[in-house]
């Protein structure tokens, strides 16, 4: 199964086309869509749309995560909005309320190592335009585990 074409923030390629959730480009980098998603009303158009996670792993340590939402295109699942989440901030949940998408998320202060999470972050993002944008989070201490 392929999806149609998606641009991400974090890969400079044009796009991509992930087959069975995957898709390896000739640079070593890895695109893997993670199993956190939901459906729901995003866009605003009356159709179930589908919002998931990407992480892009190039060579080295980075593991960057994305959110992705797919309108719903008569049937047809198309890429709508991406926001970036960063660099090593795996998510826990994805969770569809309205048009509101909340996502929990391991993150950390900027003054803190890139190698080590301190906060859980639950962060709540609506859809303006063509764009996927925070609109408040909340963060609270993580310790690791």
């Amino acid at each position: 199964m392929q999806t149609a074409l998606v641009k991400l923030p974090d890969y400079p390629r044009d796009s991509m086309r992930l087959t069975d959730g995957h898709w390896e480009g000739e640079d070593g980098v890895r695109v893997d869509l993670q199993p956190q998603c939901a459906i729901g009303h995003i866009v605003g158009d009356g159709a179930a749309d589908a919002v998931g996670v990407v992480k892009v792993t190039p060579q080295g340590t980075a593991r960057f995560y994305t959110l992705v939402v797919w309108r719903n295109g008569h049937g047809t699942p198309v890429p709508f909005a991406t926001e970036s989440l960063g660099d090593r901030t795996p998510v826990v949940s994805v969770t569809v309320t309205g048009p509101a998408v909340t996502v929990v998320y391991r993150t950390r202060r900027e003054s803190d190592p890139s190698a080590v999470n301190t906060l859980t972050r639950t962060a709540v993002y609506r859809v303006a335009g063509a764009g996927l944008h925070e609109v408040s989070h909340v963060d609270t201490p993580y310790a690791g585990g």
